[in-house]
């Protein structure tokens, strides 16, 4: 079997977990170079993973024949333009989260995959866990009965030292905070189980950190089955702490795992039935490119495509829109809605850190 070679863009902390998962699977591919503003940072990469070029410009990388796959792995404020370009390039794509920006780059990055017939992937490793493979399981067969609440909470410690890094804490580059690129994990793993949200109402703020972005958001979810959903995110919050629990007729459960139903008979029985189930081969990273390295070589689409990567984003953005507007907000949102740019939430977003007392 012939390897495919593979190009990282970005040379930062999350660059490593995405070489450490390729190299996982030398019979499958091999890391051909890195690229980074900071060559000399792209140069260390390389070295150390041992890929055989480096580059200061991304467009250098692309040009190699011999590089099939493009990982992603720059902040978000270049994720859209970056993918495009590599899938225009002909490479196949797997973006680091958050996909993008906005809707508009979104639809633009996976118009830009269909029309090169490549593939785009989102790096969404929590779809992966036993957690969510076990209660996506549970919900499919309805072994918790109606779904009626889903309830997630993502609380993170930040110091002030983490927001010194240049592009982090702004509308500008990180294009979001609390909610966009800390919680979006959390996001994309009740949306993989409980589907489409049709209404969202929040409120954010910016508490103890001297950024623009938020550092807590709460909001209320009403999904397309008719369950609720209440969110609540942070980076100001200690000790850091997640949790996501689906409420059902019969009982629920919850990740970290625990499941709950109110007969002790029928919890015997379910927990049987679970123990029959598959169990992941792979975690981490390493799942998710175990998962696109299978899209490519069987030219079927990734687990968390571009499309199903666009959710998280949309219900980002609506629990934005809601909260800078005062608002309810009905999804989907159209390409006419203001927030559906990235230039509309920056203009809505930076008027109201000029409103704050």
């Amino acid at each position: 079997m012939e390897r495919l070679g593979v190009g990282i863009i970005g040379a930062g902390g999350i660059a490593g977990a995405h070489a450490s998962a390729w190299l996982t699977f030398p019979d499958e591919c091999e890391l051909i170079a890195f690229a980074d503003m900071d060559e000399r940072r792209a140069q260390e990469r390389a070295e150390q993973f041992g890929a055989k070029g480096w580059y200061r410009h991304p467009e250098d990388l692309l040009r190699h024949d011999d590089i099939q796959i493009v990982s992603i792995c720059t902040p978000p404020f270049n994720h859209a333009e970056l993918a495009i370009a590599a899938l225009q390039s002909g490479k196949h794509v797997l973006v680091e989260k958050p996909m993008c920006c906005s809707l508009e780059e979104a639809d633009q990055m996976i118009a830009a995959a269909q029309e090169a017939e490549r593939l785009l992937g989102v790096v969404f490793q929590w779809r992966f866990t036993a957690e969510f493979v076990r209660m996506k399981a549970l919900l499919e067969a309805g072994k918790l009965g109606k779904p009626l609440l889903a309830h997630m909470v993502s609380f993170w410690w930040r110091t002030a030292d983490y927001f010194r890094l240049w592009w982090r804490g702004t509308w500008e580059k990180e294009c979001g905070g609390s909610v966009l690129n800390h919680a979006i994990h959390h996001l994309d793993f009740v949306l993989g189980l409980m589907g489409q949200p049709v209404r969202v109402m929040a409120e954010m703020g910016v508490f103890t950190h001297q950024i623009e972005t938020e550092d807590a958001a709460v909001a209320i979810v009403r999904f397309a089955n008719g369950a609720l959903g209440s969110f609540a995110s942070s980076t100001a919050t200690f000790p850091e702490h997640y949790r996501i629990i689906i409420y059902g007729e019969l009982g629920s459960v919850a990740a970290p795992w625990r499941l709950s139903l109110a007969d002790s008979p029928y919890q015997a029985e379910v927990e049987q039935w679970l123990n029959q189930q598959p169990r992941p081969e792979h975690g981490g990273h390493t799942a998710v490119i175990a998962d696109f390295l299978r899209a490519v070589r069987l030219g079927e689409r990734p687990k968390v495509d571009g499309v199903e990567g666009r959710r998280s984003v949309e219900l980002a953005i609506a629990i934005y829109k809601s909260a800078l507007t005062g608002q309810p907000v009905t999804l989907p949102l159209s390409p006419d809605d203001p927030f559906y740019t990235k230039q509309g939430l920056m203009e809505a977003a930076k008027a109201a850190v000029g409103k704050r007392p």
